[in-house]
């Protein structure tokens, strides 16, 4: 129905219960897909800072163990008087196993300091101990110099650095005099090792411990004493690579900066991870020997397992498919109540047109009701029609009774267009529903009349269903419903269309019961005409029987032969009678057999006319028969004599002392025969149903008869593939004329073994 119909209510849970079922659902998953992804995270940050600190605790626990070593080495060095040999030394490095527990360490050294007058004496006895070409390098004059004597292990890289006066370079001569003024460790700002050779260079460091002759107690001691420092040197990347594993296997990546401040100058090792970019970073101060480190951790992609970035989209997918599922399963249950709900108005309102049909018999009073009630309850206006033989029968429906009446007087003023393709005319055409929406913008094509236009106007139709009303596939009829209110929707189809059903049997069942009782009345009155008819010679019989047997014992042979006379009249006639209710059952069983042969309808029609003449002479009616030549043609002889007499019979009857005037002419491949009178004639009226069944054009009171005459004669001119016809006036005497095919096709021939019966009246 349109949406006016429904109820508010049901409106609203249509649309308001699933949204809402839907919209709490979504709520409930957008907090779960909230809360999974901030427990996610927690669990990612938590665990990030746990192994960033971890990392950054390895890194401090391995430097530590570095200073420890070289305090180790400081007591070796102070425990030869601070004069180590080469030997003494390498024998002390290899005893310390310096690869396997201290990893990342290029070497370990003793760096010798110098005074200017120093030198000269320092690089003679070292020649002279291990190394002929042992020099202090860079050359020039300096204050102090250093020259780092015993490097080991002593492998192809760290030779390059002995006799180097690192005591020259500002970066290394900046921690070795902190390490110096300080008596404890120092580490140097990122330089560039002098072991660095090649193209993989790294960024290093490296890390000073004094060596004094004594204890110093001052500041000014401890440069007095100096007699050198044993020290690390670093390559920042090896030593971080052994610390923490390989960068491509770590899922945190590392990046160390030397001080606090984080800058290219600054950098001491970068994995790359930082420059990719990550969700969760953390920078952590380290103190390495007196310097500050910072260590800046950045998680990479992989450190989120894949389950921990799918669990938040698994629960935001799964909620979202569980809202799905609720939403249809809601809307299912809604539109399914709903359904019921409408089979249950359908129901209600189809038993209420069914009781007002059921009501009263005649459809023409209960089908404006019904169209009323299909106004109120399933569209706006309902307009509909029957077809009946004299025109079609119109109603309408609409809540308001006056406009109901000028929606059907709009209607019947319009008519049926047999060539639309619209509304209600291609339902009757096409025999299937014919729906149209948005009719304002179309009005003028489906309004044929103004007062039709004018009515979709004001009552503002913008959609229109029309339905056939269909019995036995044949159209009776079609109601068209109208909606101003927007289209209509697969249940109102269904409601029209069931409507359609039941007004159809309506119709129906009251013609077929108009039918029937028309078949009584016609069977009574047939009944009454045949005692009628039957007794009248019955009678004629018995008298003439009686008065015979009293003449023959009078002797009187002239009477007797009058008597007899009358009493062949009366048998005949009673031949007559039964032939034609013997025709009326062959015809209606379909067992009317033709004899086809070569016939002269002129011969049969001398025939007839000369049998007729005495009955004419009674009735004082001059016969002529105007059939210059012969009229051959294939029918069945007996059957033609019976056509003719029955025709001439009718003209003698109702035009007694007139003329009557039978004429037998060939035109062309058709022969045409005529019986004309000049008697009581036929109305227009009465023209139409005199060749039905039991039909008459006079009163049985005044004019004997079964009514089957014409009725037979039109059933055998068809059977033989020709046609009758009358014309006439009341008073001006009647002609018939009967054209038949001087060789019927073999389809007329056919069909005289075909039931002939012809439909019953309609009402």
């Amino acid at each position: 129905m349109p949406n006016r119909r429904r109820p508010p209510v049901a409106v609203l849970r249509t649309h308001a219960v699933p949204a809402a079922v839907a919209a709490i659902s979504l709520a409930a998953t957008l907090a779960s897909w909230q809360y999974v992804r901030a427990a996610v995270q927690a669990q990612e940050v938590a665990r990030f800072r746990e192994r960033a600190t971890a990392g950054t605790d390895a890194l401090r626990d391995r430097m530590n163990a570095y200073v420890a070593m070289l305090r180790a080495t400081r007591g070796f060095v102070e425990g030869t008087g601070g004069e180590p040999d080469r030997v003494g030394f390498r024998t002390y490095v290899q005893s310390i196993e310096l690869t396997r527990y201290y990893r990342g360490i290029q070497g370990l050294g003793w760096c010798r300091a110098l005074r200017p007058g120093e030198v000269t004496a320092h690089v003679a006895a070292v020649r002279e101990q291990w190394n002929p070409e042992y020099r202090v390098w860079p050359e020039g004059e300096r204050a102090l110099y250093s020259s780092i004597v015993f490097l080991e292990p002593l492998d192809w890289r760290n030779r390059r650095a002995i006799g180097f006066d690192m005591f020259s370079e500002p970066v290394r001569r900046a921690a070795m005099e902190r390490a110096r003024d300080t008596g404890d460790v120092a580490a140097s700002a990122p330089v560039e090792l002098v072991q660095e050779a090649g193209t993989e260079r790294q960024a290093g460091f490296l890390v000073y411990l004094p060596v004094y002759a004594r204890a110093p107690r001052s500041p000014e001691e401890r440069r007095e004493l100096l007699r050198g420092w044993v020290y690390a040197p670093f390559r920042a990347t090896d030593l971080l690579r052994s610390t923490l594993g390989d960068a491509p296997a770590r899922t945190i990546g590392l990046a160390v900066f030397d001080g606090e401040v984080e800058t290219p100058d600054a950098l001491l090792y970068d994995d790359g991870t930082a420059a990719r970019g990550g969700a969760l970073t953390t920078a952590q101060r380290l103190e390495v020997a007196g310097r500050t480190w910072t260590v800046r951790h950045t998680a990479s992609a992989a450190f989120v397992s894949r389950t921990d970035r799918a669990l938040p989209g698994l629960v935001l997918g799964v909620g979202a498919a569980l809202t799905v599922l609720l939403f249809w399963i809601t809307r299912s249950e809604v539109l399914a109540r709903g359904r019921a709900e409408q089979d249950a108005r359908r129901t209600a309102f189809l038993a209420a047109a069914s009781q007002r049909l059921a009501s009263d018999l005649d459809y023409r009073r209960t089908l404006p009701e019904v169209a009323r009630l299909a106004a109120e309850r399933v569209a706006d206006v309902c307009v509909g029609c029957v077809v009946e033989p004299a025109g079609p029968l119109w109603f309408a429906g609409h809540r308001d009774p006056a406009r109901a009446a000028a929606w059907q007087a709009a209607a019947a003023a319009t008519g049926l267009d047999p060539q639309a393709r619209t509304g209600m005319a291609a339902a009757l055409s096409t025999g299937q529903p014919h729906e149209v929406d948005r009719a304002p913008d179309r009005v003028p094509f489906f309004a044929r009349s103004p007062a039709l236009a004018d009515r979709m106007r004001e009552d503002r139709v913008d959609a229109l269903l029309s339905v056939p009303l269909m019995v036995r596939g044949e159209p009776l009829g079609a109601i068209t419903l109208l909606s101003a209110h927007g289209p209509f929707d697969g249940h109102d189809r269904a409601i029209a269309e069931d409507l359609a059903r039941l007004l159809a049997a309506s119709v129906d069942t009251a013609r077929l019961t108009w039918r029937a009782q028309d078949a009584v009345r016609v069977r009574d009155e047939f009944l009454s005409i045949a005692s009628h008819e039957l007794k009248t010679p019955l009678t004629s019989l018995a008298l003439q029987s009686d008065s015979l047997r009293a003449s023959a014992g009078r002797g009187d042979a002239e009477a007797l032969v009058r008597k007899s006379e009358v009493i062949r009249r009366s048998v005949d006639r009673l031949t007559r009678l039964v032939a034609s209710l013997l025709d009326l059952s062959r015809i209606n069983a379909g067992r009317l057999e033709l004899e086809l042969e070569p016939v002269d309808l002129a011969e049969v029609a001398r025939d007839v006319v000369a049998r007729f003449e005495e009955e004419a002479a009674r009735a004082a009616c001059p016969l002529s028969l105007e059939a210059p030549e012969p009229v051959v043609g294939r029918w069945d002889r007996v059957r033609l004599d019976q056509v003719l007499t029955n025709l001439l019979g009718n003209a003698v009857k109702y035009g007694p002392g007139r003329p009557v005037e039978v004429r037998v002419r060939a035109d062309g491949d058709r022969a045409l025969l005529s019986v004309r009178d000049h008697g009581i004639g036929i109305s227009a009226s009465d023209q139409r149903r005199i060749f039905e069944r039991f039909e008459r054009a006079v009163s049985r009171r005044h004019y004997g008869g079964f009514g089957l005459g014409l009725w037979i004669v039109r059933e055998i001119v068809e059977v033989l593939g020709g046609t009758v016809r009358v014309e006439s006036a009341p008073g001006a005497g009647s002609t018939f004329t009967v054209t038949l095919s001087r060789a019927p096709e073999p389809a007329a021939a056919r069909r005289a073994g075909a039931a002939t019966t012809s439909p019953p009246p309609t009402a």
